[in-house]
């Protein structure tokens, strides 16, 4: 069993690489990842902190889990269990499983549950799963971005909009073309658009046929690729400055940014120890804020292999003989406050992670 857990672990990647330290030959700055302390007793535990860890991590796609269903309990101190279950909709949207006996219930926000459906059902753009957040700014975005393509089109008719949402899977393939900085993008939030400028059927590279970008997109409060230090791209406009703009304003959307954590550390690592900081300021800002956003909050941690409690288990499990619980599809987390581990319960086996509290 213990060799089976030590296949498991490795597999949570980027979300659990946050538990190690930077190398001491980095200078101290508040980008840094100060870790998991898991010599603080955690007391609560939100659905966000037992979500996230296992967001976006390889897991599921290398175990071939295609939840379709998510049971997520909380066991207290004295042994009480509060638990919810979620399922998707017609419409792929997260829909509660009422009346999970044996237990007290545990009531999500729409927010909430939007990180449940996130584990089993990944939309085509990360802006359909926060649309009720952003639809006004989208369309207030929308119609800065048609004012300033109208403008544009007076000197040049041939012009279009040719990106405006981003799916995730385009993004990554972008970035590993190395046609993007950033695995998260504001296209992916429906608050970027790129312009371009066309001589004929080919694409204009001209940058100053994009320059009055630079002017009108001040006019207009938006933010012209033209600017972007390190990464030049003249035909971009977006809706906020940088993700730390954005996150600030929503910080519920960190749960997108968290599991590219190490990518941007080590962007921002390896700008430092060049000395080209300046490049990758706007990456440092980020990190600085989620630094903040999660300070003191519960954290889980892989570096050291854990066992969930069996007694624990056994009495979850038979809570969810009560319910449409599908052991071969659906996957269940339980946070222990009591022996503080978080658990991951699938068909293939179970992942438990020791509780803490970030630095």
């Amino acid at each position: 069993m213990l060799r089976f857990f030590k296949l498991l672990l490795p597999l949570l990647s980027l979300s659990l690489l946050a538990c190690s330290f930077l190398k001491d030959s980095v200078e101290d700055a508040t980008w840094q990842d100060l870790g998991c302390d898991t010599t603080q007793k955690v007391s609560t535990l939100a659905i966000y902190d037992m979500v996230q860890p296992f967001y976006e991590t390889d897991t599921f796609l290398q175990l071939n889990i295609k939840p379709t269903a998510i049971y997520v309990a909380t066991v207290g101190l004295r042994q009480e269990i509060k638990m919810t279950g979620y399922k998707l909709d017609s419409l792929n949207q997260p829909m509660e499983i009422p009346n999970i006996a044996g237990t007290s219930g545990i009531t999500s926000t729409w927010i909430e549950q939007a990180y449940l459906g996130a584990l089993i059902y990944t939309p085509r753009y990360l802006y359909d799963r926060w649309t009720r957040m952003l639809e006004n700014d989208r369309a207030t975005f929308l119609a800065k971005r048609d004012s300033i393509k109208t403008i544009m089109a007076e000197k040049h008719s041939s012009i279009k909009v040719i990106s405006d949402l981003r799916s995730i899977a385009n993004q990554r393939k972008y970035l590993s073309r190395k046609r993007t900085a950033s695995p998260v993008s504001m296209h992916n939030f429906g608050l970027a658009a790129d312009f371009a400028i066309f001589r004929g059927r080919r694409i204009s590279n001209t940058l100053s046929s994009y320059k009055p970008l630079d002017t009108l997109t001040a006019q207009y409060g938006l933010t012209w690729g033209g600017n972007f230090v390190g990464f030049m791209d003249p035909g971009h406009i977006q809706y906020f400055k940088n993700g730390a703009t954005l996150v600030q304003k929503y910080p519920v959307l960190r749960f997108e940014f968290e599991p590219y954590r190490d990518f941007y550390l080590s962007t921002v690592e390896k700008a430092v120890k060049s000395g080209k900081i300046n490049r990758v300021v706007d990456t440092a800002d980020l990190l600085s804020l989620l630094n903040e956003l999660r300070r003191n909050q519960p954290c889980s941690c892989g570096k050291v292999a854990k066992k969930i409690n069996l007694n624990t288990l056994e009495k979850i499990k038979g809570i969810l003989k009560s319910t449409s619980y599908n052991a071969q599809n659906d996957i269940v987390i339980i946070g222990d406050l009591e022996d503080q581990t978080l658990s991951l319960v699938t068909s293939k086996g179970i992942i438990t992670l020791e509780l803490g509290k970030w630095r």
